[in-house]
């Protein structure tokens, strides 16, 4: 049982589809600073009739399902979910004796305020977010084994995300992948449940097919497949992007034992 002192403060995160991902991010800051040692990072977003019409209203949805990177993709499949994830600083985790499960060991965000709803086809935010993480992880992009991708199934967020990661890695395809076929794009819950899934990716070293691709678009071959491949690396990026060109992603690490 944790023995908490009080709530000292807490804070809202809104930054659109990344914020989940954003709020990891600031908590990971604030412990890293040593500002505090420890935070509950919750997000919740649910269907609603304003956000079913929003959508309806950009034409963004898909009428099955979305089918991320896949050439035949025609929007979003519309989702909601909850979670949490506790975060703690290494002396904390070791006071309260508890077993990590994986590092947030680098951290970037961006906005490239391209457009209200639409991602910017130069991918500048996105790439300046990625290149932030890596290098506050001391990282290069060879040591990065998978992607969780922002993957939403439409046109121009696909494409995108894929034109960020062939100028990051130079075109030496890197294993990416998103789960929005099958759980939905849950908005602004997106990046914390998601978040949860790449822990899991970590400890069992299998990087997920994407649900819902069938046709590979042509840039995603190579990148994406419906196909699980085994994780060959200990260090997975994981990336969100919202309206208004924000744009966060985390390097998630496996803690080596000793």
């Amino acid at each position: 049982v944790l023995k908490f002192t009080g709530l000292k403060r807490g804070m809202l995160v809104s930054s659109a589809c990344a914020s989940s991902s954003s709020a990891l991010a600031q908590g990971a800051m604030l412990i890293q600073s040593g500002q505090i040692s420890s935070c509950l990072v919750l997000a919740v977003d649910a269907v609603s009739e304003f956000v079913f019409s929003g959508f309806s209203a950009l034409m963004a949805m898909d009428k099955n399902r979305a089918r991320p990177f896949d050439q035949n993709r025609m929007g979003l499949s519309l989702g909601e979910a909850a979670g949490f994830i506790l975060l703690m600083g290494a002396g904390r985790a070791k006071q309260e004796k508890i077993e990590p499960l994986a590092q947030i060991a680098g951290w970037g965000s961006s906005c490239d305020a391209n457009h209200m709803t639409g991602p910017s086809r130069t991918a500048q935010g996105l790439i300046r977010a990625i290149d932030t993480a890596l290098s506050r992880a001391k990282l290069i992009p060879d040591a990065i084994g998978g992607i969780s991708s922002h993957g939403t199934g439409t046109l121009y967020n696909d494409a995108m995300e894929l034109y960020a990661y062939k100028k990051i890695f130079k075109n030496k395809p890197v294993p990416i992948y998103s789960v929005k076929g099958g759980a939905g794009h849950t908005l602004g819950a997106a990046g914390l449940i998601e978040t949860i899934l790449t822990l899991q990716v970590l400890k069992t070293r299998v990087v997920p097919g994407t649900v819902g691709l069938t046709d590979i678009d042509q840039q995603a071959l190579g990148w994406a497949s419906p196909e699980a491949k085994k994780l060959k690396k200990s260090a997975l990026i994981l990336n969100n992007c919202g309206f208004g060109g924000v744009n966060t992603a985390l390097i998630l690490k496996k803690i080596q034992q000793d």
